[in-house]
């Protein structure tokens, strides 16, 4: 017996005409006869080519690996247990209503799975159908492996192609915000959760690598207000980590912005290193669709 593809449930609609994509064999397909394959790994790409800035837009294979790597070390692990407490709780107060959850920029899949394993086991029958969405396809790739359970696409966040109104929750982890973009998606009361670094994030590793140290600017709102959301708290998620080994530091290194702003001398003091004890802080902020 086949399964039925996680996407099939999806109300995505055609990113070229805006129609409602239905499931086809092995594909999904709207009315304007346009068809998008379902890959062998289970995963979809709704970014046509004209919706591209560059040729492999996104993470680099490397990258991914990278994080892929550093986020199974399990570095994380109390990040992603306090996301999926707050979604949860968002989730359960909505009973037996339909729910979607969006992971916009899912990268390679960690903690969209997460919270997919952690709904299902709280809420059965009553969990949400999620969705992970990113830019890059060696992203999506890998997270494709990470997880059967969850939908993936390839997509832009500026261009998530779904129906309007149909997405009861965001998530958005260390990515780019796109407010206009996902109002279109919700509808009154539905909630955002966005995570960003937090004053001391990493700030060991900075040290090393930064001759001069600059502390994580505060994250502003008026976006977000602008665009009809309401900031409805703010949790702290700070603790601490041992990473030992320069492997993974350097792992550490490339998945994050300051791999690309690091000189060569930073780099090499990082991968003469054998371990370092480091701070990880996040600020998790809710809105909610007003």
């Amino acid at each position: 017996m086949i399964t039925p593809s996680p996407l099939n449930a999806i109300p995505f609609v055609c990113p070229l005409d805006g129609q409602p994509l239905m499931p086809g064999a092995g594909s999904l397909v709207c009315a304007g006869g346009h068809s998008f394959d379902i890959s062998a790994r289970g995963y979809i790409n709704l970014l046509p080519v004209q919706f591209k800035k560059s040729r492999d837009p996104g993470d680099s294979k490397s990258m991914v690996a990278a994080r892929r790597r550093v986020l199974d070390a399990g570095l994380f692990d109390p990040l992603a247990d306090a996301v999926c407490g707050l979604a949860f709780e968002e989730l359960a107060a909505r009973g037996q209503e339909e729910t979607l959850l969006v992971d916009a920029g899912c990268g390679e899949g960690f903690y969209t799975a997460r919270l997919a394993a952690d709904l299902r086991n709280r809420m059965g029958d009553a969990a949400p159908k999620i969705l992970g969405a990113d830019i890059s396809k060696w992203a999506v790739m890998a997270a494709a492996k990470r997880s059967k359970d969850v939908a993936w696409v390839v997509a832009s966040n500026k261009r998530l192609p779904l129906v309007p109104g149909t997405v009861t929750g965001i998530t958005s982890l260390f990515g780019f915000e796109t407010w206009p973009d996902w109002a279109a998606l919700q509808k009154s009361g539905q909630f955002v959760l966005v995570v960003d670094a937090g004053p001391r994030h990493l700030i060991e590793l900075r040290e090393v690598i930064y001759p001069t140290l600059q502390v994580h600017a505060p994250p502003r709102h008026e976006t977000a207000t602008a665009n009809g959301y309401e900031l409805m708290g703010e949790t702290v998620s700070r603790f601490e980590a041992r990473v030992n080994g320069a492997d993974l530091l350097m792992d550490l290194l490339e998945m994050t912005p300051h791999g690309r702003k690091s000189t060569g001398e930073a780099r090499d003091r990082v991968a003469a290193m054998t371990g370092l004890s480091l701070t990880l802080d996040a600020v998790i902020r809710k809105y909610r669709r007003s």
